[in-house]
């Protein structure tokens, strides 16, 4: 699992591209939202970040065992994390699908395996919230009155997984289609 963020831009869009997506208002929206959103992961990942921190340092469980309730708390503020840096990568991934669409590129043959990536994100989630219940823990914790919380969807995660994991076998069929058209031609 890599950090979300270092693949916000695999390709920097230009800023034609931008410019152009400035022109639908569709796309405008897509990108104020998942900016936003990913401006909100980020401050959250600080937050359950400094909240490890804090609970380690004044309610340090070293010396029980994993099973004994005082590991709680950093379990849950480790799922959040991991949780976190996954949602992060899914939103990159679908911020530069929204730049391929833009740049009037949707098919672009990127978008198959960012469509992939997604559905991994997604299982990922899916994992991180099994792990969460077999474990007894929340995914997120409380800190001096600041609740971390992270909602992984329910029981519809991993069936939609699948669905984008189907989604990226058309786009990539549509690709080998797409060539043998320009291979004719």
């Amino acid at each position: 699992m890599t950090f979300g963020l270092k693949m916000l831009f695999e390709r920097a869009p230009s800023g034609e591209t931008w410019r152009r997506s400035l022109q639908d208002p569709l796309l405008v929206a897509a990108v104020v939202v998942l900016v936003t959103a990913l401006a909100g992961v980020a401050l959250t990942m600080g937050a359950a970040l400094i909240g490890l921190v804090v609970t380690m340092t004044t309610q340090p469980p070293v010396g029980h065992a994993l099973s004994d309730p005082m590991w709680d708390p950093v379990a849950g503020m480790i799922l959040a994390l991991v949780a976190l840096s996954v949602i992060a990568g899914g939103i990159g991934n679908v911020l530069n699908i929204v730049a391929s669409v833009a740049a009037r590129n949707p098919f672009d043959r990127a978008n198959a395996g960012r469509i992939e990536r997604l559905g991994w994100r997604l299982a990922e989630l899916w994992g991180i919230g099994w792990i969460a219940r077999w474990l007894d823990v929340p995914v997120g914790g409380s800190v001096n009155g600041f609740d971390i919380s992270v909602d992984l969807g329910g029981g519809n995660t991993l069936a939609f997984a699948l669905v984008l994991f189907v989604l990226a076998r058309v786009f990539r069929h549509g690709n080998r289609l797409q060539d043998e058209v320009e291979g004719t031609v």
